[in-house]
């Protein structure tokens, strides 16, 4: 058994939104927005170190996990299949971003307890945060927050293709 990646649920849907009464400041380029998706990750159940000879890894039943979180959408916003998709993919990042790290997490081993949780959250941000943000940022410029219909197709395709491969670790040219 390896340490494996979920996301809770998969598949986003306007039940997971909360209403607002103003449009939302999109937490990468800070204009307003009709809708904003957001994340968050898990270690499930909590560290769970296993020693073998002098070194410490993570017990192989662990999960990595990503749920909504904070996600918002406009009670102006016209909610439809595009914008979820769009915002499906604001999702989905994240959840390829955690195969990857339950990859390294994997083969990731240290001289001691503390060094192993310092590895994680070395891992865990890098990905979840420094390269989690600069895809993300990429993706709206691109489809310039979803009205860009050609590169959204682009984007959405380059996105098929990744989630078709538990072993992808690129998006678009970026390291996910």
């Amino acid at each position: 058994m390896a340490i494996q990646a979920f996301a809770i649920p998969s598949s986003l849907s306007w039940s997971n939104y909360t209403i607002t009464s103003h449009r939302i400041q999109d937490p990468h380029d800070g204009q307003l927005q009709d809708c904003v998706t957001n994340f968050e990750w898990f270690l499930t159940p909590n560290l769970q170190a296993v020693q073998q000879g002098n070194q410490f890894r993570m017990n192989a039943s662990m999960r990595v996990e990503i749920k909504p979180n904070n996600c918002r959408v406009w009670s102006g916003a016209n909610k439809t299949a595009a914008l979820l998709s769009h915002e499906q993919f604001h999702y989905d990042v994240p959840f390829a971003i955690a195969r990857v790290v339950a990859s390294k997490l994997n083969s990731l081993r240290a001289p001691s307890i503390s060094e192993l949780r310092r590895k994680i959250a070395e891992i865990t941000l890098l990905h979840f945060t420094t390269r989690n943000e600069l895809i993300q940022k990429r993706y709206d410029i691109d489809t310039r927050h979803s009205t860009n219909a050609r590169y959204q197709r682009i984007w959405k395709n380059r996105m098929t293709t990744v989630l078709a491969d538990p072993q992808a670790n690129q998006i678009g040219g970026f390291w996910l």
